[in-house]
């Protein structure tokens, strides 16, 4: 490995000016591929089309249509229901009846147009009041779902299912534009769908990811410019700029979208990335004040940094690709274009830094490059230096200390709270999340749980009769059901409350209007919907629900039901992205022992660097608990990121000791040169990654600000481990194990 080391160190020094040309190509050629990054803001981003859930779904939508678009009228009803008012909605009614973008159109209309007989009478009001109104002047009951109070009525408009995002929202935008251009006189007509939702939240996300590029460029260069005092100090940034700008370029000719996940790549990307470019600066400045020139400094700086990092590099990939088991499509993303980011990271830095360095102080006179080298790095090693010798002397109360804290994160964290709700992971300020959220309360309801029924015939005595008590059960069980639209409901509604023969029941069924009978029955009586009003509760509660209603479903020989519909699918998430992280956890530093074991070949030295990564994990733990912080599908891959980050610094700090012992230096000694020589470069590395993750916080995404809380508290555990509590530990353990061979 030295003598490789050190061909490429000799490369790079023959070769500089190739170096910057073919890096300079690359990086025209990846431009392009930055402008082809699109979006994906839905649940695409949270559930693989491939899973059985997506597939159900599919297939319901096309026999049921998808998510409906709600037009919300609000003012006074006799506006709502003036003869300009019902005119402007039967054009509505009529051309988009004809859009074979649109599957129903559900309104307080339609039932208007079903009761007239001849001649039309919507500009009598005395007709139009005796339909909306009973006896005693209250809204009828036909009416209700429509009305739900003196001050708004609901026009559901089912679009065709499986639509792709743009025609989805484009038709909702056409909906928007007809009442723009035919407004209603005294009326407020909102148009409320999931995909304006979506297309908002993608704007955001672009307009986010440029204010977070600014703050950790600027984070960066005040970061670099205070604490890491080597000449060219922003030159490490420029590498990480690179190969950020070969990342995202490689994400949009590979397709790969940009979710939450993904954009929050960025800044991590930088705070993580620059890490490299830090260490082989920051060594190859020591190595200028000890050589006869330039060349050999680098050459004998890479020799011993590119082993080193290298393993580090190594660690913090496993960690990344380990996400690529989730279930959840953006943190597959997320892994793979974190693990790719890195490796170009450690590329650049590698080559392009090195030449950059060497064409700048080739010509140099090497004693002023001693020279500044010396009084750059004096101060923080003394201070670093008197840390290690506090932790080397202090180390069994630290070690209690550390020990009570990672017990306690490990009893805490399985009270950890959980949160996958898309919205309140979004940003809180959009119009259209407070236009869903304001509909919610006037509807009295959180949405809607479906479920779908396929057999030979649905509508056999048997099915209808199993269905009709389920329902009525499910109901009765669970006080968060408000009530339930399914063919067991019409049918048994219009044969007083019972199931009746089957020739009743097709005889029923004849007679309710398509336009009814298509929401909850297929053509062909295969398939069936059943859907479930439901107050508002949070997502964990939701996926409980569902999974408690399908256990209690126990559905006849023939029969299979599966839950599908926005609620299912969000919690479906709740599993895949939370009950994953143990897994996540114990994959990823099982297989980072396995590699280092495979690299060191000594058992205790792997020890000393997963035990510390397994600590902090707890610790971050006990941090989320205390400040309140949820699981989301963020923070639920925390441990992955921890691992990398702090096998890396641990890895830096054992191949250093080992050097300086190597050297003859005492456990003691080499511990205190170990940590007061590298210690700079991680501390440096440490604040850099805290001040990427740290722009985070500043993100309106509630996901996004959440991750950078508890990353930047894990990281700065990440440097506290290192530089007090394993020093001593370590220092401790070979000293007893060389007391015990010399007993031998």
């Amino acid at each position: 490995m030295k003598r490789f080391s050190e061909a490429l160190a000799r490369f790079i020094k023959r070769r500089p000016w190739w170096i910057l040309i073919i890096v300079l190509v690359l990086m025209g050629a990846a431009a392009p591929g930055v402008t082809l990054l699109d979006s994906e803001t839905g649940f695409d981003a949270l559930v693989s089309p491939n899973s059985e859930i997506a597939q159900d779904n599919s297939r319901y939508e096309e026999q049921f249509g998808g998510e409906p678009i709600t037009v919300l009228l609000e003012g006074k009803l006799e506006d709502i229901f003036s003869s300009h008012s019902l005119a402007i909605l039967s054009k509505f009614e009529q051309e988009f009846s004809d859009d074979e973008r649109y599957r129903s159109i559900l309104s307080p209309l339609t039932l208007l147009q079903i009761a007239i007989e001849g001649e039309p009478s919507l500009d009598n009001p005395l007709f139009v009041a005796t339909v909306l109104y009973d006896a005693e002047g209250a809204v009828s009951q036909a009416m209700q779902p429509f009305i739900p109070d003196d001050e708004h009525v609901l026009i559901i408009v089912t679009p065709q299912g499986n639509m792709d995002d743009e025609e989805a929202l484009q038709a909702a935008r056409d909906i928007e534009d007809f009442f723009s251009a035919h407004p209603l006189v005294e009326v407020d007509t909102t148009i409320i769908a999931d995909t304006k939702l979506v297309d908002a939240i993608s704007n955001s996300l672009g307009r986010n990811m440029v204010m977070l590029l600014v703050l950790v460029v600027l984070v960066m260069i005040l970061i670099l410019v205070l604490l890491f005092r080597v000449r060219w100090r922003l030159l490490s940034l420029l590498m990480v700029g690179i190969s950020a700008l070969w990342t995202f370029g490689l994400m949009g000719y590979a397709s790969i979208p940009l979710t939450m996940a993904t954009m929050a790549v960025l800044p991590i990307l930088i705070g993580l990335g620059i890490d490299y470019s830090i260490q082989f600066h920051n060594r190859y400045q020591e190595e200028v004040t000890r050589s006869k020139s330039v060349g050999e400094a680098m050459v004998t700086s890479l020799s011993r940094m590119f082993p080193v990092v290298g393993i580090a590099l190594l660690a913090t990939i496993i960690g990344f690709i380990t996400l690529y088991i989730s279930e959840v499509p953006m943190i597959r993303d997320f892994g793979m274009v974190l693990a790719i980011g890195i490796i170009l990271s450690y590329i650049v830095g590698l080559f392009l830094l090195h030449s950059i360095v060497y064409l700048g102080d080739r010509k140099a006179p090497i004693a002023r490059l001693r020279k500044a080298a010396t009084e750059a790095s004096g101060r923080i090693e003394r201070i670093l230096s008197r840390i290690a010798r506090l932790a080397i002397n202090n180390t069994l109360p630290i070690f209690i200390i550390a020990l009570i804290f990672g017990i306690a994160g490990g009893v805490v964290d399985q009270w950890l709270p959980k949160n996958t709700d898309f919205e309140q992971l979004m940003p809180q300020d959009i119009t259209e999340l407070r236009e869903v959220r304001e509909l919610r309360e006037i509807l009295g309801s959180g949405g809607e749980i479906r479920f779908m029924m396929e057999a030979d015939d649905v509508t056999s005595p048997a099915v209808l009769s199993w269905l009709k008590g389920y329902q009525d059960k499910a109901l009765t069980l669970h006080p968060e059901l408000i009530s339930v639209n399914s063919p067991a409901v019409l049918v048994s509604e219009a044969a007083g409350g019972v199931i009746p023969p089957k020739q009743q029941i097709e005889e029923i069924l004849d007679s309710i209007p398509s336009l009814y009978l298509d929401q909850v029955l297929s053509s062909g009586h295969t398939m069936a919907s059943a859907s479930f009003s439901i107050k508002y509760i949070s997502l964990e509660e939701t996926n409980d629900l569902l999974q408690l209603m399908e256990d209690e479903a126990q559905p006849p020989p023939g029969v299979q039901i599966s839950p599908v519909g926005s609620l299912a699918l969000g919690a479906s998430t709740m599993d895949a992205v939370v009950g994953a992280r143990f897994t996540f956890n114990l994959i990823c530093l099982g297989a980072v022992f396995i590699v280092l074991l495979l690299v060191y070949r000594r058992f205790m030295s792997v020890i000393f660097i997963i035990v510390p990564v397994g600590t902090v994990i707890a610790w971050s733990s006990l941090d989320m608990y205390l400040i309140g912080i949820p699981l989301n599908p963020l923070t639920a891959v925390l441990g992955v990121i921890i691992i990398g980050i702090c096998t890396e610094f641990m890895v830096l700090l054992m191949g250093r000791y080992e050097e300086e012992k190597k050297q003859g230096l005492p456990p003691q000694d080499a511990m205190v040169t170990a940590l007061s020589k590298i210690g700079r470069a991680i501390v440096t590395t440490a604040l850099t990654t805290l001040g990427g993750f740290g722009v985070l916080i500043a993100s309106n995404f509630v996901m996004i600000r959440d991750f950078g809380i508890t990353t930047v508290l894990g990281v700065f555990l990440c440097l506290v481990i290192t530089i007090t509590v394993m020093p001593g530990l370590i220092v401790w353990f070979d000293k007893w194990r060389e007391k015990r061979l010399s007993k031998k």
